[in-house]
């Protein structure tokens, strides 16, 4: 399965430096699933334009500034594409039997509780099955901006980055975010 994610991008990072498509930047802890004493986190979307939504929607005003990387020397901000196999054992909270299942309500899994968030995403990471093996490589859930977005963390996979691009303005998957979050563009 094909997922995305916006990313400070650098076309001269060699694997395992800031820029490059496999490198997770910053030090994790404050993103809804982080838990960075146990796991990394990728965050991705089934959308390309969920991911770019994802990053920006909060932005008062959408511009080219938006894509700069100030703390990059030379980068910009890009759209990756990832490759995740197909069938792995992602936990859908989209359903309910799930939520269910582990005493969570909708509003649990959307509001923007960190603490909250965190520990669910613990106490699913940490579940076991029979075999004493980790059950999920991640959970899926809806966006907070737009519920037609499918939003992934996953931890025990590193995505194959297949492509990147560069983002602009003009990029389909920013003009598609932008009229989907309603954010005007010069």
């Amino acid at each position: 399965m094909l997922l995305y994610r916006v990313f400070p991008y650098l076309a001269a990072a060699g694997p395992g430096d800031p820029g490059h498509p496999g490198y997770l930047h910053g030090p994790q802890g404050k993103g809804r699933l982080d838990n960075p004493d146990e796991y990394a986190c990728w965050y991705l979307s089934a959308e390309a334009s969920g991911a770019v939504g994802e990053v920006f929607a909060d932005l008062g005003r959408w511009g080219p500034e938006m894509f700069d990387v100030p703390f990059l020397a030379g980068g910009e901000r890009a759209l990756g594409v990832y490759e995740v196999p197909e069938g792995a054992p992602v936990l859908d909270l989209d359903d309910a039997k799930n939520l269910l299942d582990r005493g969570l309500r909708p509003t649990q899994v959307i509001e923007r509780n960190r603490p909250a968030t965190q520990a669910w995403a613990l106490n699913i990471f940490q579940e076991r099955d029979a075999g004493g093996s980790r059950r999920w490589k991640g959970v899926r859930w809806w966006s907070y901006h737009r519920p037609q977005w499918r939003i992934f963390g996953l931890w025990d996979i590193a995505p194959a980055n297949v492509t990147v691009e560069v983002l602009g303005l003009g990029h389909p998957a920013v003009l598609n975010a932008a009229r989907a979050l309603s954010k005007p563009l010069p």
